[in-house]
């Protein structure tokens, strides 16, 4: 399945959490590359009226960043609608493949479904609020009525693909990509501290020069830690690494399950865990 297959609110949900997304780290980049352009601008030893005023300007934007932040939380909208598109895509999946709820009849499924997706939408009323794309387009696809009605070996081989191998490869990749930019934005922030500490104790010897950029290098370390922070690249690492670990082990599994019943619960097992990991993902994000 891909991803205009899916319910109308889970895509609407998706596009709001990554816009969302990048809304948050564009300000906080900003907040953070303002930061040390007004440490740049503190050194500069220019005596004209414009230096200042640039770092007036430096000084409005970082104060323009903190105040949108804190006023318009994009990340906490982030968080949210990456929980109700999560939430959706674990319906959709156990309805397409007749698992626990959905196993019955068609029409019966068809009606707990639209009943479960209302359930999102009451329980989320200040997200779907601001969910404004797709509004238009319908919440049981054709794909998904389609899909629902193959056969037990095409719904599996769909399932082990398009679900498990999809969240297998989204989560080893982004364990190595963390893993890397966790390395990188380390080496990073000791050689700007190495330096900073060597311009210090040149400063002891050289005293009667005016202006170092010690302070310069102290706001980019100090940026760079806040980055590594927010981001959480070691931790990420090895969190998606565990979660691709299990869904290896669970995609072994898929090619177990021979009967309905079977698969109905394998399936639901595997949502279940998806769902756990990511659970554990937002009460990681809000701490």
């Amino acid at each position: 399945m891909q991803e205009q297959d899916f319910p109308a609110l889970y895509r609407s949900a998706d596009d709001l959490s990554l816009t969302a997304q990048r809304r948050f780290f564009r300000a906080l980049g900003l907040h953070l590359a303002l930061l040390v352009v007004t440490a740049i601008l503190s050194i500069v030893c220019i005596p004209h009226w414009s230096v200042a005023a640039l770092q007036l300007l430096a000084l409005l934007g970082v104060l323009s960043c903190s105040i949108y932040l804190f006023s318009r939380r994009p990340d906490r909208l982030w968080y949210a609608g990456r929980a109700v598109a999560e939430s959706i895509k674990t319906l959709t999946w156990r309805y397409v493949c007749r698992a626990e709820p959905f196993q019955g009849d068609d029409a019966i499924a068809k009606s707990n479904l639209q009943q479960k997706l209302k359930s999102v939408v009451e329980q989320n009323k200040e997200v779907v609020q601001s969910l404004t794309n797709h509004l238009d387009a319908p919440q049981i696809t054709d794909v998904m009525t389609q899909m629902r009605a193959c056969s037990l070996e095409d719904r599996r081989t769909a399932y082990a693909t398009n679900r498990i191998g999809d969240q297998l490869k989204w989560y080893a990749k982004k364990a190595a990509f963390n893993r890397k930019t966790s390395d990188r934005f380390s080496f990073a922030l000791i050689v700007t501290n190495v330096i900073a500490v060597v311009f210090a104790i040149l400063r002891i010897n050289f005293i009667d020069v005016p202006y170092w950029p010690t302070d310069v290098l102290v706001a980019i370390a100090a940026s760079l830690l806040s980055w590594m922070q927010v981001k959480r690249f070691s931790e990420l690492a090895a969190s998606y690494s565990l979660a691709a670990h299990e869904i290896g082990i669970i995609r072994e599994q898929s090619l177990s399950p021979c009967k309905d019943t079977e698969f109905s619960q394998f399936v639901g097992d595997a949502e279940n865990a998806f769902s756990r990991e990511h659970t554990q993902w937002v009460a990681r994000k809000d701490v």
